[in-house]
């Protein structure tokens, strides 16, 4: 399988107030091209649906050199780079209208069975239709066996439109419930610039779930949290994280 390609426009309602498009649109613009992708093959969801199949999202990393502007065109090269017993990993590269990179992904997912709701190994001819190409867009990931203990949460109410077609949460409600707790300094004078997500156990509709997180690591050019999503009634840990945040003022 070759690499897919897929371009979009950033539209002003996947814009911030500086015109830029937002975290969580470019996390958008990445599944899209990913869903495209297995449609392209042969895959997509339709055919895993009928199957009893499915792909569950097991963690992000993003790394953003420049976030486009309103009305920007961009394009976006995936691959799949390795598939091993249930799990594949996905790669991802953003390019603006030059073709200059101007940042890049990397996703691990996880092949179920949806009626059992279990990982089960990914079918030889999808292997064959995938014919993984072995690029990384990264060497390494953060460990989140680390313990970072976290004192203050924020109540997040889980909504309906929250809920994607597999009647959960979709993914990019995570990351928008993490930025919610960081501070407003660090929004007006610091960019997003990198960040990873751990996927650990769905949340649904009617839920309410707690967000909170810590600084780790503090400097004028960069300051670094840790984040992590519970569960309100029973402290279930659903999602961990980490953003970095880079000075623009410099």
């Amino acid at each position: 399988m070759s690499k897919y390609r897929k371009m979009f426009q950033i539209p002003y309602y996947d814009a911030d107030k500086y015109r830029r498009a937002t975290p969580i649109a470019i996390l958008t613009y990445l599944g899209e091209t990913s869903g495209a992708h297995t449609d392209h093959i042969g895959f997509g969801v339709d055919k895993l649906q009928a199957l009893n199949y499915g792909w569950m999202l097991n963690r992000w990393k993003v790394k953003i050199h420049r976030y486009p502007n309103v009305k920007e065109n961009i394009t976006i090269e995936t691959w799949t780079s390795r598939v091993d017993k249930f799990y594949a990993t996905r790669e991802f590269i953003i390019y603006d209208e030059k073709a200059i990179e101007i940042g890049r992904a990397s996703t691990v997912w996880i092949f179920l069975n949806m009626e059992k709701k279990r990982p089960i190994r990914v079918p030889v001819e999808f292997i064959e239709a995938i014919n993984p190409i072995e690029e990384k867009t990264f060497d390494d990931f953060y460990d989140f066996k680390k313990e970072i203990k976290i004192e203050e949460y924020i109540d997040f109410h889980v909504r309906r439109s929250d809920i994607d077609y597999n009647n959960h949460v979709n993914n990019t409600k995570y990351l928008s419930w993490m930025l919610e707790t960081i501070p407003e300094y660090i929004y007006e004078n610091y960019m997003l610039d990198e960040f990873e997500i751990l996927y650990k156990k769905e949340t649904t509709y009617g839920n309410t779930i707690l967000s909170g997180s810590n600084e780790i690591n503090k400097s004028d050019d960069l300051h670094k949290y840790f984040h992590n999503i519970l569960d309100k009634d029973n402290k279930d840990n659903h999602s961990m994280g980490v953003t970095k945040w880079k000075n623009i003022n410099k």
